[in-house]
């Protein structure tokens, strides 16, 4: 109702808002005042106090699986980790939790304690918290919205984490309601990661991703091009069987940083597959060497976001 020209104030009123924020598609497009209100009300409160005790907090995501989102993660934590920074790892991935293998804790499990769950830690005291770490390797879960939201409140609310430098998110692939749960319960998320491949088709559900970010209200701290590139053990010579600048093109369109290039390499499979970051076990390699630039980037961006 518009009566502004009668100089009376416009009330602006939704009837059809039901009032649960936690399933709403309009979540983060909502303005209305009493939206944080009534989300509060809820589950949001235990959430701030245990993500305050964190300084900094990165969500890793990516338009599509496959292009090496938590081979990023598990070797991002462990270059940060490299430089005695308190580290954390989360993975959000709830069908396709592959963390605590990269980071060779597969055989431990999560123990729930009066005061939460107590992360399971790794290789330099990273702490990773999975639900591979709480099923065992050959089972599965159907889960719906209802329980999948659950089990993000209790990864994010109810896990002594402590006093920490550095979460990161190892989220699900594309812009499932797992993802929104995740910027929903971390409204102060200090920015988001893009992972993507060369090749253009790739760019079209990365760019998904990014436009998610901005809707949330998250920083977008860049876009990483994975598998780009690959260099000969022999010769040196570096080919491109994947094509090369996709992701940064995306960078470019979306005026968003490029973080950089990330080649193929044999060192990362293998490193993967028995528990050790490539960025550890082979930091000379070319694949370490860019992971390393990365997280100079990223400490720089958000150390100086923090004192604007």
């Amino acid at each position: 109702m518009d009566v502004e020209s009668k100089g009376v104030i416009s009330l602006q009123v939704d009837f059809t808002c039901d009032e649960k924020c936690e399933s709403c598609e309009r979540f983060f497009k909502c303005k209305s005042p009493q939206k944080l209100k009534i989300f509060d009300r809820r589950r949001m409160a235990r959430a701030r106090q245990t993500m305050a005790k964190i300084k900094y907090k990165i969500a890793i995501c990516a338009g599509k699986g496959g292009v090496g989102k938590s081979s990023v993660t598990a070797n991002l934590g462990a270059a940060l980790a490299m430089r005695g920074r308190k580290v954390s790892i989360l993975d959000q991935d709830l069908d396709g939790s592959c963390i605590p293998r990269m980071m060779g804790v597969r055989d431990k499990k999560l123990v729930m304690e009066r005061a939460g769950i107590k992360p399971v830690e790794g290789l330099l005291g990273i702490q990773i918290v999975a639900l591979a770490n709480i099923l065992a390797e050959e089972d599965t879960t159907t889960w719906y919205h209802e329980l999948r939201r659950n089990a993000t409140e209790e990864f994010v609310a109810h896990v002594q984490y402590g006093e920490r430098d550095y979460l990161l998110i190892d989220l699900p692939p594309g812009t499932s309601s797992d993802a929104v749960n995740l910027m929903q319960y971390i409204s102060d998320l200090d920015g988001m990661i893009v992972v993507t491949v060369p090749t253009a088709v790739s760019q079209i559900v990365a760019k998904r991703a990014i436009v998610m970010a901005i809707e949330g209200g998250v920083e977008v701290l860049g876009v990483i091009e994975n598998m780009s590139g690959y260099v000969c053990p022999k010769c040196k010579n570096v080919f491109y069987p994947l094509m090369r600048g996709g992701g940064e093109k995306l960078a470019q369109d979306l005026d968003v940083p490029f973080l950089g290039r990330i080649p193929l390499d044999p060192v990362i499979s293998y490193s993967s597959d028995v528990g050790l970051p490539f960025v550890y076990s082979h930091p000379e390699s070319p694949a370490a060497q860019a992971m390393i630039s990365i997280a100079n980037q990223i400490e720089q961006k958000v150390s100086t976001k923090e004192k604007i």
